[in-house]
């Protein structure tokens, strides 16, 4: 059984565990052509059965170096939080309680509030699958973008993430709803400790986002879509839509859901999540092809309302 934090049912043909490099060497013997590289599968939609070999990383050592840290792609990401705030290293704060491994972070540049993972990022060591070989790849060969990176070619398997983190704790406060948040319960931002802003992120996440050990999801089921502002009404999605300079905006595709949503044939497995609407959630006994159905009247319902092609943050794994 494949662990997915979407609660699928899911298996794989082969399963392979890197506990060790010299476990590596199952890999460099393996032939298949159909591999997935699975994390905690908190940002994967599994079919039922994977017709392949499925890889998971459980290196989940923490090495201090005098420059940087070196982590384990086994991490869990909440691990690494931790370490970070006993440790006196800081600027990643603001992505707390994200699930997840530290191996599968740097694939989608995980980001909140105004940070995201690739700006910590020294360089990362991984396995190349058409090389065989080991290779460490410095942050711009990792060609970071908005929820992207080189990793999502599947030819490169995370071992261990390298990152430089700050010695003097500066609280990044920019992002509007992180700031309104700490304004209405009267937090005094100058006062902030690393692990008060920490916790205090995780009580914001708990208010817009639910925990997928009890609620089964994947987080933001669609990317916001960045837009040419010339292409729509300057009171398009007014108070949904955030400047990105040069001409370009961020919508909100929640709102742009909560539009539609009347619209949609929603099975009774799932649902949006009440206080989010970018969230699905998974009732229970959700199948692979009732999510993908909705995935897709969504997309093909706003493409042809508002002319916007949404494009799915969690990555689709069919047979």
């Amino acid at each position: 059984m494949l662990t997915n934090s979407f609660g699928l049912q899911a298996n794989a043909k082969n399963y392979i565990s890197i506990n060790s490099l010299d476990d590596l060497s199952k890999i460099e013997n393996l032939y298949d052509k159909k591999l997935l590289i699975l994390g905690s599968g908190t940002n994967v939609i599994l079919d039922n059965y994977f017709d392949g070999t499925v890889i998971k990383v459980q290196l989940t050592d923490i090495e201090n170096h005098k420059d940087y840290i070196s982590v384990g792609g086994g991490v869990d990401w909440a691990q690494l939080i931790e370490y970070c705030l006993v440790n006196g290293l800081y600027g990643i704060e603001n992505l707390t309680h994200i699930p997840g491994s530290v191996g599968a972070a740097p694939v989608q540049n995980i980001g909140a509030y105004g940070v995201e993972i690739s700006s910590f990022i020294k360089n990362i060591e991984c396995f190349n699958l058409k090389t065989k070989k080991l290779e460490t790849l410095n942050n711009d060969q990792c060609k970071f973008g908005y929820r992207n990176s080189i990793f999502k070619s599947k030819d490169l398997v995370i071992l261990k993430v390298n990152f430089v983190f700050e010695k003097s704790f500066q609280p990044n406060l920019s992002y509007p709803s992180l700031s309104q948040f700490l304004k209405d319960k009267s937090i005094d931002t100058s006062s902030l400790t690393p692990r008060m802003l920490s916790e205090l992120i995780k009580q914001f996440r708990n208010s817009k986002l639910p925990d997928p050990e009890i609620e089964p999801n994947v987080g933001s089921i669609f990317k916001n879509p960045i837009v040419s502002v010339k292409d729509f009404d300057k009171d398009f999605l007014v108070g949904h839509k955030w400047d990105q300079g040069d001409g370009y905006t961020k919508l909100s595709s929640a709102r742009l859901i909560e539009l539609i949503e009347s619209d949609l044939i929603i099975p009774d497995t799932l649902r949006f999540y009440e206080n989010h609407s970018l969230v699905l959630i998974n009732n229970g006994g959700a199948s692979f092809n009732e999510v993908i159905y909705l995935l897709n009247q969504i997309k093909s319902r706003i493409l042809k309302e508002f002319n916007i092609k949404l494009e799915i943050e969690p990555e689709i794994i069919s047979v």
